[in-house]
């Protein structure tokens, strides 16, 4: 649309590239903040929806569960096949994933929830039968026969022992000496991650040594969800004690806000696409917030500049300051933005169909939708809101009525009527005063008002310097 020039009444063109970089721009952005209040709440409510409708995939450093990678040697594995030969195995609800390494090839992830394990369970009734921790029990194998020994018991009980491990479903003898316990199993039950891994070996062509196994317990995972939880929160703390400092404190709660913001929107794209959230991504998050505060700072520095400014001249409104101070960094956080969006959406082209990284692709995912929303929000959320929180005070309250005032006061109650002609009819305007100025002599003898003596036709009137230099003579 075309927008009016600053400093030159009435003009109106459109806005050119050169506008952009010469920092000349003149978009009203204060005066739609409604507008963009909508699209800001639309963008969190479904964000919300889609947090509440799918959820968040939550990865098993976070939940717990167990993880096996092996890469397929002469054939081209497909989920569907993957998950037939996990059939047997009982394990039907896992997460199969096809990824595609550096080294060339295929490989099958598979994860799944902490599965039970049998000889854990073994472990876990010689220890309380023994008042021993699971960390001094010894392991052995050998073959299908396995041994558990546990040492300085305090006075063992023999048949207390025994009635723990048949309880355990595991038929084995005890023998004690001393304070010394010792378990012998004949046959030890399979293990179901054992299972899984021949299973997967047997599908990828492979061994079971070239099966990758990691486990993570439940507790682990709550540890790290409260650990990322406390990092947001120190996060949030530092942030608000920076900017009431450097700024102020409506600056503060306009920044905070933006930032929740850009979280409602990162995680509901999280929740929509539902990639898995790994300690990767909680990295992502804090590396956009500082992106996002940064071009909230740049924004609110000039506005800080600005409103210096204002309070000498008070020739505008505190929203058309911000309107020029927005107008000022435009170029500069649209250029931030596009520098920074460059190497994450190759990152994120890398990662997903060239290396098939999947933690690359997780990483770029959310530094992508959080540099993109975070310029957003430095933009249309953060300013507006600080706009909304400062014209209410008593200052910037006056100063904009005195506005609105002096507004009302120089708009004309009608337009001036163009001077009449002699026999009828009407000037043509030349936008000043009605009336063309060769016709003025005329009009003003019409009305009987003396004018300048008249000049013959074809003549050219002589200048005052002229006049007086014939006098002279």
């Amino acid at each position: 649309k075309a927008k009016k020039t600053d400093g030159v009444p009435g003009v109106d063109r459109r806005h050119r590239p050169s506008d952009f970089y010469h920092e000349t721009t003149n978009f009203q952005f204060v005066k739609h903040s409604r507008r963009y209040l909508i699209i800001s709440v639309s963008v969190v409510l479904l964000s919300l929806a889609g947090l509440v409708v799918r959820g968040l995939n939550l990865g098993i450093d976070f939940k717990g569960g167990t993880s096996w990678e092996v890469k397929a040697q002469g054939i081209v594995p497909t989920i569907g096949g993957a998950r037939d030969a996990l059939t047997a195995t009982g394990l039907s609800n896992a997460k199969i994933t096809i990824l595609s390494p550096a080294s060339g090839g295929k490989s099958i992830r598979v994860q799944a929830k902490t599965l039970d394990n049998p000889l854990s369970k073994i472990e876990d009734a010689l220890a309380k039968s023994t008042g021993e921790p699971t960390a001094n029990i010894v392991f052995d194998v050998n073959g299908s026969r396995g041994t558990f020994s546990v040492s300085h018991v305090t006075k063992p009980d023999k048949a207390k022992i025994e009635a723990a491990v048949k309880k355990a479903g595991v038929t084995g003898t005890v023998a004690v000496s001393g304070t010394d316990v010792v378990l012998t199993v004949p046959k030890l039950p399979a293990s179901p991650q054992d299972e899984i891994t021949n299973a997967l070996a047997k599908y990828a062509h492979t061994q079971p040594a070239d099966v990758t196994l990691n486990t993570v317990g439940p507790t682990w995972g709550s540890q790290v969800s409260h650990k990322a939880l406390e990092a947001l929160i120190v996060f949030f703390i530092v942030l608000a004690l920076y900017l009431a400092i450097r700024f102020e404190a409506k600056m503060s709660a306009a920044a905070i806000v933006a930032v929740l913001h850009d979280i409602a929107f990162t995680v509901g794209v999280y929740a929509i696409v539902h990639f898995p959230v790994t300690p990767a991504t909680v990295t992502a998050f804090l590396t956009i917030l500082g992106f996002s505060l940064y071009d909230t700072v740049v924004v609110f520095d000039k506005v800080g500049e600005n409103t210096r400014s204002l309070a000498t001249m008070g020739r505008s409104t505190y929203g058309e300051m911000v309107d020029r101070s927005l107008n000022q960094v435009l170029m500069r956080s649209l250029s931030t933005s596009l520098v920074a969006l460059l190497p994450v959406v190759s990152m994120l082209v890398v990662g997903s169909f060239i290396l098939g990284a999947t933690t690359l692709e997780e990483f770029a995912l959310a530094l992508l939708a959080g540099l993109f929303i975070g310029t957003y929000s430095s933009i249309f959320v953060a300013t507006p809101l600080l706009v909304w929180m400062k014209e209410r005070e008593p200052q910037y309250k006056a100063l904009k009525q005195r506005r609105t005032r002096q507004g009302a006061a120089v708009t004309p109650a009608a337009a001036p009527q163009p001077l009449a002609r002699v026999g009828g009819g009407s000037l043509p305007s030349n936008g000043s005063d009605g009336a063309v100025a060769e016709d003025l002599p005329t009009v003003a003898r019409d009305r009987g008002v003396p004018g300048p003596p008249a000049v013959p036709r074809g003549s050219v009137a002589p200048r005052p310097r002229q006049q007086r230099r014939r006098k002279r003579r």
